[in-house]
Order: C-alpha cells, then sequence, then structure tokens
C-alpha cells in the first residue's frame, strides 16, 4: 500500500480597509473601521501519486455560489488542481468582508479574486512541501464549555478533534482541529477571526493549525451574557478561543507519532439539487410583497434597512414563482478521504447539530472512528441554514428567517434528507 504525502502553508487574506463592508451582523450598514486580528488562509495539501487534493481553512463568513466559483477557479489556474479536488471550509467568522450572507450587501469581488490568488500560491507551496509522514487523531478530553444551543435545545456537540502530522523525522509540520460554536463574539466595526484568533496565534507557516467549522449552526457562546462593551468581547474571545486552542496546542506539542498515512485518496464531488419550501400562490405572494412595502413605507426614513432586507426577499420570490422557476437549489456535495486516516464531509450549508450527527452516523456506520470523522458544514458555497426535519416543528431563525437574508427560498423538510441521502450513496 503506498504512502499518502502530505503538505501544509500558512498565509494572510487580511483586507486593506477601502470601504470594506463586514459580513454577519445586518445592523452593520457603514464600512469596517479597523483591523482587529489578521485573517488567515491555510491549506493541506495530500496526494497518492496519482491526484491531489486542497483542503483549505479559511477566515471567512461564507461564499455564495458565485463567488465560489471565482476563488476555486483562481486556485485551479494557479495550481492545475480541478475544482472537484479543491474543498473550501470557513470558520464562519461575523467580522470578515461580506461575501454575500448578507444579501445586496456590497461585495469587493477584487478582494475575493486576491484570496483566491493567495490560496493558490499557498497551494503551491504545500504542495512542494508534501511528504511522507504519520498522523495521530484524538478526540481531546477536554471540550468547549462556554458554548450552548441558542434555540433552547438540550442537543450540541462540545467535543474537540485534533489530527497532528509529523514528517518521518518527527518535525511538526500541520495540525487539524475541528469544534462547534458560532464565531459571533466580536459585533465591533472591526476585522476579526472573533474567537478562533487565539488558535491563530499558534499557527505558523512552517506549522499550520487548521481550524474546521462544524455542526455549529445553532451554537453560539455563553458565558458572558449581555455583551455590551470591548472588554468584554475580548474577554470571552479570550476564554472560549482559548478553550480550542489550549488542548489542541498541548495534543500538538506531544511528540508521539501516530500511524502512517497510506491508501489511496477518496473524493466524491457532485452537484445534487436540495429541494426547499415550495412557493405559495401567485396572489398570496403579491399581496405579502403589499405587506412589507407598507412595512417598509412605514418605518423612519432612517430606520429602514431592515424592512428593506425583508421587502427585497419578498419581492424575489414573487418574481421567481411569477416565472414559473422551481425554488430548489442546486449545491457542491463533497467527500473526501485520506487514506484510512481521516475523512471529510464537505457540507455547504450551516449544520444545525442533529443533522450533523446524522452525516457522523453514517461515516461511523462506514467504520470511521469518532476521531478520524471531520464534518464540516460552512464548506464551499454556503446557503443559508440546513434544519433536519426534526427541528421544524420548534420553528424560528434557523428554519426560516436565515434564508431572508441570504435571499433564497426557505428549507424544507425534505431538504436536510438530500444531503444525508446523498452521503448515504457514496460513503
Amino acid at each position: 500500500m503506498r504512502e499518502i504525502t502530505i503538505g501544509f502553508a500558512d498565509g494572510l487574506i487580511t483586507p486593506v480597509l477601502n470601504g470594506t463592508f463586514l459580513d454577519g451582523y445586518g445592523f452593520r450598514t457603514s464600512p469596517a473601521d479597523s483591523v482587529r486580528d489578521e485573517l488567515h488562509a491555510k491549506v493541506m495539501a495530500a496526494s497518492d501519486g496519482e491526484k491531489t487534493v486542497l483542503i483549505f481553512s479559511l477566515d471567512l463568513l461564507a461564499l455564495i455560489p458565485d463567488l465560489y466559483r471565482l476563488v476555486t477557479r483562481q486556485i485551479a489556474a494557479v495550481t492545475g488542481v480541478p475544482r472537484e479536488r479543491i474543498a473550501l471550509n470557513f470558520i464562519h467568522t461575523h467580522s470578515a468582508p461580506c461575501a454575500g450572507g448578507l444579501a445586496e450587501m456590497p461585495i469587493d469581488w477584487d478582494y475575493f479574486a486576491h484570496v483566491g490568488d493567495v490560496c493558490g500560491e499557498l497551494a503551491l507551496r504545500a504542495m512542494e512541501r508534501m511528504t511522507h509522514g504519520t498522523l495521530r487523531t484524538e478526540v481531546l478530553p477536554e471540550r468547549l464549555i462556554h458554548v450552548r444551543n441558542r434555540r433552547g435545545r438540550d442537543v450540541m456537540d462540545p467535543t474537540i478533534r485534533a489530527a497532528a502530522f509529523r514528517d518521518r523525522e518527527g518535525k511538526l509540520r500541520g495540525v487539524l482541529c475541528t469544534a462547534c460554536c458560532h464565531a459571533v463574539i466580536n459585533t465591533r466595526m472591526s476585522v476579526s477571526a472573533d474567537w478562533l484568533s487565539v488558535l491563530n496565534r499558534s499557527s505558523s507557516d512552517e506549522a499550520p493549525f487548521l481550524f474546521f467549522q462544524g455542526r455549529g449552526g445553532d451554537i453560539n457562546p455563553a458565558g458572558v451574557p449581555g455583551i455590551t462593551t470591548g472588554e468584554e468581547m475580548d474577554e470571552l474571545i479570550e476564554t472560549l478561543g482559548g478553550e480550542l486552542a489550549g488542548p489542541v496546542t498541548r495534543f500538538a506539542a506531544d511528540p508521539e507519532p501516530g500511524q502512517t498515512v497510506s491508501g489511496e485518496l477518496g473524493i466524491r464531488y457532485e452537484e445534487i439539487r436540495v429541494p426547499m419550501k415550495p412557493f405559495e400562490d401567485v396572489p398570496v405572494l403579491e399581496a405579502s410583497v403589499k405587506e412589507a412595502e407598507r412595512e417598509y413605507f412605514a418605518a423612519p426614513a432612517g430606520e429602514r434597512h431592515f424592512p428593506l432586507r425583508e421587502l427585497q426577499w419578498r419581492r424575489k420570490m414573487l418574481d421567481m414563482a411569477r416565472r414559473g422557476e422551481s425554488p430548489d437549489l442546486t449545491v457542491p456535495m463533497q467527500l473526501v478521504t485520506v487514506g484510512e486516516s481521516l475523512a471529510f464531509a464537505f457540507i455547504p450549508f450551516e449544520l444545525l447539530t442533529l443533522e450533523g450527527d446524522a452525516v457522523e452516523r453514517i461515516l461511523a456506520g462506514a467504520g470511521w472512528s469518532a476521531d478520524r470523522i471531520y464534518v464540516c458544514g460552512y464548506s464551499n458555497c454556503v446557503n443559508g441554514y440546513l434544519a433536519p426535519r426534526e427541528e421544524f416543528p420548534y420553528g424560528g431563525y434557523e428554519v426560516a428567517g436565515a434564508s431572508h437574508w441570504f435571499n433564497i427560498p426557505e428549507t424544507s423538510e425534505d431538504s436536510a434528507d438530500a444531503v444525508t441521502d446523498w452521503f448515504r450513496r457514496n460513503v
């Protein structure tokens, strides 16, 4: 059985502030005024001698489909690696440049082309560094403590998983880790990697620490209620960030070697149809638009940002229904296995806990142990929340309202089933 070679690289994608709008919060209606901390792009390149895969961790909120195509085309142009073998995962910081998570807010397309350029150069560096070695994987004994299920549910995954790759001489070349919590602490007008900025301090180009955001769509930071000051924000960033960075850096410092990474790279990539909630009849949608228009014009002139977003969403749904378009989405699904060492499920939605758990059970049923499974939401292009049918009786923002900000149709009870069924067929 042939050995798989692996290499890593880490670089910066911090924007130059020039009217840069930030993603994640609808109340931000003016450009960023500062940089709290740098934004990183990190990559792991792996090759089995016949094909190469590039797996990125990016300090961004998300990418809409057009931006996903832009970034991956830039990477492919530089590296020659096709999109099907490129995986992008976003830490989902709500303090990165607008990338479509807030529909109709200004997007700096030149910036995202630059992100793709940087990622391509980093990928080349990681490919040049690819070497044989060992990978040690573990579900760490520590847990995230300052997290909660914001929907009032008792379901969540506070575990931290980590993997350390060392070359044959025992030198640490790169670290992977995953956990589940929204990066929503920093509400300033500043660019930031939020609580994951703490982990970035341990990362270097020589030994990058890649974080993969998991099933955290319904998981928020907890512990400092009513954050109102910069000091409280910074305190929680350090607290929650330390709960991840401390255990992961201690794990990485252990020189114990893991197992030789061998076998083949498994890559499944397919664009599939995900059923969304059917449109209501056109007369009903027309009445809904009229209602939203009344609410918009009734709002004071300086307070129309939020009602305009809702009005525009209703108008778009009406336009689609009038044209006879389907509300269903076409999204890229991706599964990457690195020999028998790691399995990555890259899912182009914000995953709620139960849906992430369902995908993990499929991988576990195929023989993958928990320490080798990375269920990654917020991957490639992000299309709002993916709520499993068990969540629909609870309703709320994650089931319906979030789609309005993305300016896409609402999810249906069948949406998540289409994703889990794809993994059942492909694992």
